[in-house]
């Protein structure tokens, strides 16, 4: 393609699908699909407008997947999240993420190749090496057996005395379950400290009171947008880049949360008032796309608060609403779909699929993402006859949303993109 200056930008033409329809895609953020029981918020909650898409037509509704490989991660076993999952949603295509970039780096050994770690090892002979990061196995923002190998990686290229700062954290893996995380570090350290390196735990702390807070733990500034889920749809979504790619042709809305709540004392969050921006915008007619991520059913589910869930879907239900409304009057298209699970099953499962119980009896609720699919929906009045889903795909995922609005939006999705969800029969 030669340099930046030799790329052409321009799409072909769709031979089939017109131009010049409103596109209102919505992003709902913790909404997997999943067996019916008490367990599924999502079931459990009056969800009218949803319903109403999963029941209508079977060729404009289906499942897609939103972890593992899917969405670049290293197995099956990974279960997805919103960083990962609206990159997959914007790039259009797979790319390796988060924890199998880690693997990797960390197998090829390429990560001491850094110029950061070699300006560390500088100090290994006679200073001290930190480590400060999340102690736990959910695989979203750590995995213990990488910490372990970068552990060892250091004492084997010089290290003389390490400290971790270890954070914990029941948000992403099952509450109480750090006790088994830090034995298993312990006998790590322990390891080390046999082979000669002075290698300790220094301090230690939960992950929502220390840095990676969202509960406004004295944190305010971190959690402005996070509420609409701002940095989602944008710089998630547009590969980790901060800002606009044409201020003329974009604009971003950013819609403040409330603080100094946790979410399930005010489940519905900002959801009115994201959809009411959305509605707007779509009447406006000043946009061809409208792009909201509603976050009620995820920020609500990390909680582990069964009932506030319940009352979190269903906001987030009333504001697809208002936006499918909004749609219907400008003879718009939408699409609708998720960015992962959560809401969908809120309880630890057993090996035979019941609710699991803790040794003292008590019922183990679920506060991590799940591996379950997500739904899409797409319609409106501006969907041309004879769209439909296509059934050629054998296990199409979140990566394949980009150029299925591109069609939508009439034009061809370039060919390294993955492939389009939809087809056009002739009627």
């Amino acid at each position: 393609m030669g340099s930046s200056g030799d790329v052409n930008w321009k799409l072909e033409d769709h031979p089939k699908l017109p131009k010049g329809k409103t596109i209102g895609l919505i992003v709902l953020d913790g909404w997997g699909e999943s067996e019916p029981d008490q367990y599924n918020c999502i079931h459990k909650a009056p969800t009218p407008a949803m319903d109403s898409l999963k029941n209508g037509r079977p060729d404009t509704w289906r499942l897609i997947k939103a972890h593992g490989t899917a969405v670049g991660l290293p197995s099956e076993d990974d279960m997805g999240n919103s960083e990962v999952g609206h990159n997959a949603l914007g790039a259009g295509r797979i790319y390796a993420q988060g924890a199998k970039l880690v693997d990797l780096a960390l197998e090829s050994g390429k990560i001491y190749e850094d110029e950061g770690f070699k300006y560390i090892s500088e100090a290994f002979e006679k200073g001290t090496v930190h480590l400060i990061g999340l102690l736990s196995d959910g695989g979203v923002h750590s995995r213990l057996d990488q910490v372990q190998l970068l552990l060892k990686g250091f004492a084997e290229r010089g290290a003389k005395r390490i400290r971790v700062h270890i954070l914990t954290d029941g948000r992403d893996v099952l509450d109480g379950s750090s006790v088994g995380f830090v034995e298993t570090l312990e006998s790590e350290l322990a390891e080390l400290r046999s082979k000669g390196v002075d290698a300790q735990v220094a301090s230690g702390g939960g992950r929502m009171y220390v840095t990676m807070d969202r509960y406004e733990n004295d944190w305010t500034v971190v959690k402005r947008g996070w509420d609409a889920q701002f940095g989602h749809v944008t710089f998630f979504w547009n590969g980790n880049r901060s800002g606009y790619f044409n201020e003329k042709l974009e604009k971003y809305v950013e819609i403040p949360s409330d603080s100094g709540i946790s979410f399930n004392e005010q489940p519905k969050m900002k959801a009115l008032e994201i959809a009411e921006k959305a509605r707007d915008a779509i009447l406006s007619g000043n946009f061809d796309q409208v792009r909201v991520n509603l976050p009620n059913g995820d920020m609500v589910g990390h909680t582990g608060d069964l009932d506030a869930t319940v009352v979190a879907c269903e906001a987030a239900d009333v504001a697809v609403r208002m936006i499918l409304d909004a749609i219907e009057k400008v003879g718009g298209i939408y699409v609708v779909t998720a960015d992962h699970g959560n809401a969908e099953d809120m309880v630890k499962r057993d090996k035979a699929g019941k609710p699991a119980l803790d040794k003292e009896g008590k019922l183990q609720i679920l506060t991590s993402h799940t591996l379950k699919p997500v739904p899409i929906a797409i319609g409106g009045p501006g969907l041309s006859a004879g769209v439909r889903f296509r059934q050629d795909l054998d296990t199409p995922g979140l990566a394949n949303v980009a150029a299925t609005v591109m069609n939508l939006h009439g034009f061809v999705a370039p060919g390294d993109y993955e492939p389009s969800l939809i087809e056009v029969v002739d009627k």
